[in-house]
Formats: C-alpha cells, sequence, structure tokens
C-alpha cells in the first residue's frame, strides 16, 4: 500500500472528468429517493455522492450481466476485446468485499469465466468511506469495517476541503495523473480527521446490531444448526420471491439456453436463484431440495458453511440488501442470533 494523498475538491473533480472523457464512470447518485449508480456525463460530471451507504445496485451487475449472450456458433466469439474498461467511483467496502468473494468463483481457478475476468481486469474501482449507516449495515458483525480495507484501486474518503485517497494499486496510482491536478502526501492532521470519521461510524454500525451479536461465529452456527427448529418461523414466512438473492452482491447461480439468431445461434446466460423451485429439477421432475425449507436454509449453508469451506471466507458482506428487500421481513441477523438461541433452550 503506498502512502495516503490528498487531493482538493476541485481537483477530484478535474479527475472525475479527465476519466468520463475517456471511458465510462459510475458514481451513486440519489434518484427518487434511492441511491443508484449513474453514468457521468462526460459533458457536464455530476458531483458523486460519496458519503452515506451504497448504492441499491450491487457491484456484480457491472461484471456479471442479469442476461447476455455469452456464446455465438458457428463463429468466433469477439466483443469480449471490444467491450472498453470502466470506472466505478464510490463503492463500499461491503461492495469491495462482494468482488473479492466472486473472483473466488469465477477467476480462481480453471476454467475461468472469461467475462468476469476481462471487466475486472479493465475496471478502475474507487473505494469510498461510509459516514453513516443504514439501520440493515452489519458489515462489523462478519468482522469487517465500514471503509475501504482491500480490492480497490483507489480509495476515498472526504475531509474537510477535499479527499484523503489511498493507492491500492499501480492502476491506480496511474489513474491519478491527471494534468494539472496536485497531489501530494496527505499530512497527519488529515489523516487524523479521517481515521476520526472512520471510529465513528464504525462505531455506530457496532452499537446498532448489538442485539444481534453471537457468541459463536456464524459459521459454526449455521453448520451445527441444519435441523435446528429456528428454521420453520421464518420458512413459513419466506415469499420464495428470490428477491434477497437477485440484490445480494455475491449470489452468482446462472442458467444457460440455446436460441436461433438468424443463420447463426447463441447461448445466454441469465441469472438463476436457489429459492426457486425449478432450480433443482431435473430430468424426470426430480427436485434435489423440493420443499421451501430444504431452499430457505440452503442461502445459509452456501454462504456461511460451502463458501468458508471452499474458500476460507464467508459468501455475505453485511450490506443489508438481502434485509431492505424482503417483503416478509425476514431480517438474516435476526435468523442466525436465533439459531444461537434454539441451542440454548
Amino acid at each position: 500500500m503506498m502512502v495516503p494523498v490528498f487531493v482538493s475538491s476541485s481537483d477530484f473533480a478535474r479527475i472525475l472528468a479527465a476519466w468520463a472523457g475517456d471511458r465510462p464512470v459510475y458514481a451513486p447518485i440519489t434518484r427518487a429517493g434511492y441511491r443508484h449508480w449513474i453514468r457521468l456525463s462526460p459533458e457536464s460530471v455530476t458531483t458523486p455522492e460519496l458519503d452515506g451507504i451504497r448504492a441499491v445496485e450491487p457491484l456484480k451487475t457491472f461484471y456479471f450481466k442479469i442476461r447476455e449472450t455469452v456464446a455465438t456458433y458457428p463463429g468466433d466469439t469477439k466483443f469480449l476485446d471490444d467491450e472498453p474498461g470502466f470506472v466505478l467511483v464510490g463503492a463500499k467496502n461491503c461492495d469491495l468485499r462482494s468482488l473479492e468473494c466472486l473472483d473466488q468463483a469465477f477467476a480462481a481457478s480453471e476454467p475461468r469465466d472469461p467475462f468476469w475476468v476481462s471487466r475486472r481486469e479493465k475496471a478502475l474501482v474507487v473505494g469510498a468511506d461510509c459516514s453513516e449507516p443504514a439501520s440493515t449495515c452489519f458489515c462489523t458483525l462478519l468482522g469487517m469495517a465500514p471503509y475501504p480495507q482491500s480490492c480497490f484501486d483507489l480509495a476515498v474518503a472526504a475531509i474537510a476541503g477535499g479527499l484523503v485517497i489511498e493507492v491500492g494499486s499501480e492502476k491506480g496510482q496511474k489513474a491519478l495523473d491527471v494534468e494539472g491536478v496536485t497531489v501530494s502526501p496527505a499530512t497527519d492532521v488529515q489523516l487524523g480527521e479521517r481515521d476520526q470519521n472512520r471510529l465513528l461510524v464504525r462505531n455506530a454500525v457496532e452499537e446498532q446490531n448489538r442485539e444481534f451479536e453471537t457468541a459463536r461465529p456464524f459459521t459454526e452456527l449455521v453448520a451445527s444448526g441444519f435441523d435446528s427448529s429456528t428454521w420453520t418461523q421464518y420458512v413459513g414466512r419466506c415469499r420464495e420471491d428470490a428477491a434477497c438473492l437477485a440484490i445480494c452482491p455475491t449470489c452468482h447461480c446462472f442458467v444457460l439456453f440455446d436460441q436461433s439468431a438468424g443463420e447463426s445461434n447463441e447461448r445466454i446466460r441469465v441469472w438463476d436463484f436457489c429459492y426457486l423451485r425449478g432450480y433443482t429439477r431435473c430430468g424426470g421432475g426430480h427436485t434435489a431440495r423440493a420443499t421451501g425449507s430444504d431452499r430457505f436454509k440452503n442461502k445459509y449453508v452456501k454462504k456461511f458453511e460451502f463458501y468458508p469451506a471452499k474458500f476460507d471466507m464467508v459468501a455475505c458482506t453485511g450490506c443489508g440488501r438481502c434485509i431492505e428487500a424482503c417483503l416478509a421481513k425476514i431480517d438474516m441477523r435476526q435468523v442466525l442470533h436465533d439459531l444461537e438461541e434454539s441451542r440454548s433452550d
């Protein structure tokens, strides 16, 4: 990690303008009361909202498309070479961790997903500190912090007069080389202000999650609680609409199908969700997870048992999107807490 630097607010605006003139730049902007990833116009760059919390959409939507053509035949697939890189400005730590998580699934071993790998290599990712947690945020319960810790090219923290910027890669260092912009080492006072802001936000996240703290790690609770009666009360409420999986930054199931495209054919990849009844349906009609209970528990097993066993990390980042999206108002934190409570009864 290189020495943190300071850039004034006006110079950061110049940096954004330079980036936007070169490739697509996306940043969190509030629309109709919700924060979304919006492409910045190179003609008139809108000031990104780097404070607050993460955007509604998870970062995976930029790398792992909801629907896309992954092959054409006969013929060669060359569209990856023509796809431009992009810049994401203002990614929060919960989303940065999700990239690290999905790197394990899509890029850590062969065969690697060429779409994921290409987009990850071309993209410039700029993380940003959270300034005020939502009631659904729980990154600290997973041992994380509400500010960038890894998996970024640059990370910005707003302070008086500008931003403290951490450089996380050579790509990030080169991106700061913009004509007319002054980049200077951050002073102890500036770093102190950043660290104090971080401490306040971290304390706020920890305090709002006191009631959900458990004596044992979530991984152990899920591994030992598969037959717990706790699941029953939540399974009955679940609508099985898969909203929590669609909005989750780490869920990555998909299905492939072929279709005609004029004189050729194409293979399409679309998102799929393990909550859906047909997800594990096989020839002859057999379904591996036939009951709602099996499907409900599978999400927790995948995130807190399978992923740690295979990749040594949980597939949850504490972003809270699933809590906000759930029509049945099921709170993952409460489910995990109740698993521990049921063992003490």
